[in-house]
């Protein structure tokens, strides 16, 4: 509680506040007085520290959107911006005289279209799942082949940073993976398994 009797605490000091009201005027008067040229050179100093990007800016380049699969016990991804469509295999039509991961073609909406048993591509031996496979249709424009895949799992981002050496990868299987997780999950490179050789059918044979 301030004392009324106490004229250092309870009387005012206009003297300091008509000061500081004068600076402030001083201050006023000098931005208005501006040249053309200082408004302008101001104008644009202000508009190029608002322009110039934080410096913590998350690097958005690196990351990729993937979906998740699964191959009997081992779980896969890849970007989705390689899979065109999710859904169940229809009748597929055996090719003689292919390897026997060719597990045929299919009428997709018009397009003839092969189904890669990948699991028995990558030689993935193993607990198969005895529900209904699913497929995923890949490519980039248009759908290249399909994948047989035992489970399809949730959409998830992953950055490039965070994904090592895959363990026990090798030769040309190694060159069509991003790498693996820290969650065991093996990321395939979409343009490197879309341009594989070997998965790549000849429909006018």
């Amino acid at each position: 509680m301030v004392d009324a009797n106490d004229d250092s605490q309870a009387r005012f000091d206009w003297v300091v506040a008509k000061r500081r009201l004068a600076e402030a005027g001083r201050s006023l008067a000098e931005a208005e007085n501006l040249s053309p040229e200082q408004s302008r050179r101001l104008l644009l100093e202000r508009a190029a520290q608002l322009s110039t990007p934080p410096e913590n800016k998350p690097d958005t380049s690196e990351l990729l959107e993937v979906v998740g699969f699964r191959l009997g016990e081992e779980e896969f991804a890849i970007a989705t911006q390689y899979v065109l469509e999710m859904t169940l295999p229809k009748q597929i039509t055996p090719i003689p005289q292919t390897e026997s991961y060719i597990l045929g073609v299919t009428n997709l909406r018009g397009e003839v279209t092969a189904i890669i048993d990948l699991a028995r591509f990558l030689g993935i031996s193993g607990e198969r799942d005895d529900g209904p496979a699913q497929v995923l249709v890949l490519g980039a424009e248009r759908p290249e082949f399909g994948v047989m895949v035992d489970g399809i799992q949730h959409v998830m981002p992953l950055h490039r940073s965070e994904l090592a050496e895959p363990a026990g990868v090798v030769g040309s299987q190694r060159e069509l993976m991003l790498g693996c997780t820290d969650k065991g999950i093996l990321v395939f490179d979409g343009e490197a398994l879309l341009r594989c050789e070997a998965l790549c059918v000849d429909q006018n044979e």
